[in-house]
């Protein structure tokens, strides 16, 4: 029978709720300990080259946990979107007080519950296999606190929080369920990741022709340094306690095709990757595909921000008023922009790794940048502001790239010269391809990243042990100023650093140079007598 607003407020309901609580946190002990070494802390109970004897756990058993976790998770996401709407209602009513209460930081709190129970329900649907889903598993229980929902409770106790206490009842009893499921599932998970592991008993012990694959690319030292257990996906193997020594904490990723060993570092979350690029996709990513992101995870990161700071000044947009407001709605695609900022984590993941999704992104914010530059003086701020975020994700969009100086595309001639000896002069010719510049001079070369109307230029000096650094801000009126530093290194060793500024003016090959402003007239010539 359905809780009531009595119910809630009642010392049995209140006590169910502290045991619970309880309850919450032997999960959170499982959830760390399955997590693996790299990802997050680790009990240390097990020494890191011993093992520990693992009980099997029939496939069934885990595959019925999982159905009884994935349950409890779909639960939990439908009885929090009446909570939502009656917290909204609440906040509307209570104002300023709300926040004093610390309402907002727990409203904030469950928006992160609703993400994590989304990603987890999309996810899923994507790979029906626990042996794809653990890491998953483990997030979505880490991120669904308990203690989030009590401290929501307390933030809206009184009478004028009873029309929120019947949802806010069930929520906390669903996830109370969804924590008790998956105990279950991670302490079963976390046994068969043990009887699963690199080398064990049950895959052989050292004759695991992938113990002897690991053995024969990195040696025995690394083979043996610590306890490999799989993780999510299964091929991925990380260390049980992460080894002292540095060099040895390492992430595993077996390629079965080419029965291969990947080695990558330990702090690339490659479960995170896997996840998003299925994801992203629909597809299962192949071990070598999860090689090369780990490769270049710096950018993963980076893109991932990006999206971030992206997604937060259009929700605001979206949801405020003002110039911001009018040109998201006036936006051709601000409908589709919605939708998508309604699920950030398929946003997220579709921005990092589909580069067609990722194009469509940055056109729908050039639609609001438009009409932002369109709106002149009232948006200046608003604009100010979207294009900061830009420029510090180091973005430029077509708009952007339209009023370019010099322009997007373009071959530059240049000349330049130091302020300390304007008399000697230097041409160069710069070729702009957008944000990638290519330099010549004298027989030399010399590569470039624009950002605006500013190039920062690295590049060696020929017939000398020089390397040159050169930042570069070019006018609109043909005109530029620069400064540079020489590094050059002497027959003795000794290395010499130079810093030098200087000036110039730049006018497009084959075009008219820009106007560099009102010039003199000529002195009138006179007659010769």
């Amino acid at each position: 029978m359905p809780i009531t607003p009595a119910d809630w407020r009642s010392g049995p309901l209140r006590r169910a709720v502290s045991i619970a609580v309880v309850a919450g946190s032997l999960v959170a002990s499982l959830v760390a300990s399955l997590v693996p070494a790299g990802t997050a802390a680790q009990p240390a109970a097990i020494p890191p080259n011993q093992t520990a004897p693992a009980v099997a756990t029939p496939d069934a058993t885990i595959a019925a946990d999982f159905a009884a976790v994935s349950a409890a998770a779909a639960a939990s996401h439908r009885a929090l979107a009446p909570l939502d709407r009656a917290l909204a209602a609440l906040a509307a009513r209570r104002g300023a007080v709300a926040a004093d209460l610390g309402f907002d930081r727990a409203r904030a709190a469950l928006r992160r519950h609703d993400e994590a129970l989304a990603r987890f329900a999309g996810f899923v649907a994507l790979t029906p296999s626990w042996r794809d889903a653990g890491h998953e598993v483990a997030a979505v229980l880490a991120a669904v606190r308990p203690e989030d929902v009590d401290a929501l409770a307390a933030a809206t106790g009184g009478a004028s929080g009873e029309d929120a206490a019947t949802p806010l009842a069930a929520y906390r009893q669903a996830v109370g369920a969804l924590g008790a499921a998956g105990g279950s599932l991670i302490e079963h998970l976390r046994a068969r990741r043990e009887q699963d592991r690199l080398g064990g008993d049950a895959r052989g012990g050292k004759d695991d022709p992938r113990y002897r694959q690991l053995v024969a690319q990195y040696g025995e030292t690394l083979a043996d340094a610590s306890v490999y257990v799989p993780s999510s996906p299964p091929e991925l193997f990380r260390p049980r306690v992460a080894p002292p020594e540095r060099v040895f904490d390492v992430a595993l990723l077996w390629d079965e095709q080419d029965a291969e060993w990947y080695r990558l570092p330990a702090d690339v979350p490659v479960e995170e990757m896997f996840r998003d690029v299925f994801i992203a996709s629909g597809k299962r990513p192949t071990p070598g595909q999860l090689k090369y992101l780990a490769g270049i995870s710096a950018q993963v990161t980076l893109r991932a921000a990006t999206l971030d700071a992206l997604a937060e000044y259009l929700q605001a947009a979206a949801g405020g008023d003002g110039p911001a407001a009018q040109a998201f709605a006036r936006a051709a695609d601000s409908a589709a922009i919605r939708a998508a900022l309604a699920e950030p984590w398929r946003l997220r993941a579709r921005y990092v790794y589909d580069a067609a999704h990722r194009a469509w992104m940055l056109g729908a914010v050039d639609q609001v940048r438009r009409d932002l530059v369109a709106q002149g003086a009232p948006a200046a701020a608003a604009l100010k502001t979207l294009d900061d975020t830009l420029e510090r994700y180091g973005l430029t969009l077509d708009s952007q790239w339209a009023a370019a100086v010099p322009p997007a595309v373009a071959d530059v001639r240049v000349t330049a010269w130091f302020a300390d000896d304007p008399g000697t002069r230097f041409v160069s010719t710069w070729r702009f391809d957008k944000d990638a510049v290519r330099i010549e001079i004298d027989q030399g070369r010399a590569t470039g990243v624009r950002r605006g109307n500013t190039v920062q230029t690295e590049g060696s000096i020929p017939g000398r042990n020089c390397t040159a650094t050169d930042t570069r801000t070019f006018a609109p009126n043909g005109t530029l100023t620069f400064s540079a530093s020489y590094s050059c290194v002497r027959d003795d060793g000794i290395v010499d650093v130079n810093n030098r500024v200087g000036a110039g003016t730049w006018e497009l090959v084959g075009a008219a140079k820009p106007s560099a402003g009102p010039r003199p007239a000529p002195a009138p010539r006179q007659r010769s007598r």
